[in-house]
């Protein structure tokens, strides 16, 4: 799951208005004339944005899932005994 938010996320964090015709031809189905909207520049800067933190959303946990354990810096040398 999480690495296809990383691969999707910055896919629609890099081709923006690719992801948004892909859509729009997929929720627009029934419509007439869906291909003659043009989206508006801030929604597709809000498309980037949630890509982009979904993409985000997706290398955390892919680094916490596949990381070093956070906090096992330490040793306590008394329990080794």
């Amino acid at each position: 799951m999480a690495a296809s938010a990383l691969v999707f996320g910055a896919a629609g964090a890099l081709f923006p208005r690719r992801v948004i015709d892909v859509a729009g031809r997929l929720l627009l189905a029934g419509y007439e004339n869906p291909e003659e909207l043009e989206p508006a520049a801030w929604y597709v800067s809000a498309a980037r944005g949630q890509s982009a933190l979904s993409a985000l959303a997706g290398v955390i946990v892919l680094a916490l899932e596949y990381g070093p354990p956070l906090g096992d810096d330490e040793v306590d040398s008394d329990a080794e005994e």
